[in-house]
């Protein structure tokens, strides 16, 4: 297979096996082309989902059976965003106004990921009154956040040595969390409380996947990760464990393609004589739709909010009978279909008349529109709006 890359002539010859092997939604494959960490990521996108995230011990063995016979490394979708990923452990968005949440006072050359280990955030408040990026399990005093008076923050500084993650417990069950700094006025703030200290603020990041997912799933090698500078993860073909390597190097990669799952109480909520509307319930943000109708498709984005997706289908003929198929679609992959029958309203107007003269009774009537209904076929169901005078 020959991938065109955007931005010049790039040509990647892909000569080796490609093999798939399926867990539950998701299918595994192995590419066995050497590429660099960010050409790898291209090639899945473009022609499978991502490179490959991984969930659970099982996830492992099914990455592993796609090499069959292969040793050494490939790549996986986990790596270092190092200005991207940091986030705050008050993860309360109504607490954060425009650009609040990103709000960074960053000391020059930071963050680092200094031996590929530094995942949290200080002040250095003694020297620089800039912040840092350090290892999670260093000692340090810290900062929690303890409210709001007057509409304004408020920080207590905790003076016993702990780790990031003891420090965090500590704030939240004694105050609200570890101090979150949205602006330069509370950097200012916080800066006062730590006076001459290095403390823990709220700031930390995991490594990141490829996709976006929040898989906290990480299957590590002894004293990995370990390295400044190598902000990408291959996994062993053999034993299935991880290292951070430097994501210049040409490894062979592992893609993956996801199958959504069919779209669930697909339903039709109503009709008149030229439209018909759909229902059925949104998967997520990130799966969009397919609807096949007459031998065309259109294609439905998923609506904000967490209701039910409804869409109506229209210049229909009145009296007909149509099928309906929808898809869930996730990148360029769609689940199985899952179909229904609706049909658009029948409006008919019988004249009759008699020869014999009398009135009919109000069952009479009834009974004689059931034989005009089944004298021209048409079906009892359809007929919801029966006028007789």
């Amino acid at each position: 297979m020959v991938y065109l890359m955007e931005r010049g002539l790039v040509l990647f010859v892909l000569t080796g096996v490609i093999t798939n092997v399926g867990f539950g939604q998701t299918h595994y494959n192995f590419v066995n082309t050497p590429l660099n960490w960010t050409n790898a990521q291209r090639v899945c996108r473009d022609d499978f989902t991502d490179l490959a995230t991984i969930q659970s011990a099982a996830d492992v063995d099914a990455v592993g059976n796609t090499a069959s016979s292969d040793t050494g490394k490939a790549w996986i979708g986990l790596h270092d965003d190092l200005q991207n990923s940091w986030m705050w452990s008050l993860n309360d968005s109504s607490f954060y106004g425009e650009g609040e949440a990103t709000y960074r006072n960053w000391y020059s050359g930071q963050p680092n990921n200094y031996a590929g280990r530094e995942n949290c955030g200080e002040l250095w408040s003694l020297y620089y009154d800039k912040w840092n990026d350090v290892s999670c399990s260093y000692n340090r005093r810290s900062v929690c956040f303890s409210g709001t008076l007057n509409g304004k923050a408020t920080f207590v500084r905790i003076e016993t040595l702990r780790n990031w993650t003891e420090a965090q417990r500590f704030c939240r069950e004694n105050y609200v969390d570890l101090a979150s700094i949205r602006n330069e006025p509370e950097h200012e703030m916080v800066k006062r409380v730590a006076g001459d200290n290095f403390v823990w603020i709220g700031l930390y990041r995991r490594k990141v996947w490829s996709d976006g997912s929040d898989s906290l799933y990480r299957n590590w090698e002894n004293n990995q990760p370990n390295t400044t500078g190598e902000t990408c993860v291959a996994s062993s073909l053999e034993s299935g464990l991880w290292s951070d390597e430097d994501c210049s190097i040409q490894l062979p990669f592992v893609c993956y393609t996801a199958t959504p799952a069919p779209v669930e109480d697909f339903r039709s909520t109503g009709q008149n004589q030229t439209s018909v509307t759909l229902q059925w319930n949104k998967v997520n943000n990130n799966i969009s739709f397919i609807l096949q109708f007459n031998g065309t498709e259109t294609n439905i984005r998923a609506p904000d909010g967490d209701g039910p997706v409804t869409h109506t289908v229209s210049s229909l003929s009145a009296a007909t009978e149509y099928t309906f198929t929808v898809f869930s679609v996730f990148g360029s992959v769609r689940s199985g279909g899952v179909s229904i029958n609706a049909v658009t309203d029948y409006v008919y107007r019988f004249k009759v008349s008699f020869s014999s003269g009398g009135e009919l009774s109000q069952h009479e009537k009834e009974a004689l529109l059931d034989q005009l209904i089944e004298k021209y076929g048409l079906p009892p169901q359809s007929v919801r709006n029966r006028s007789i005078t």
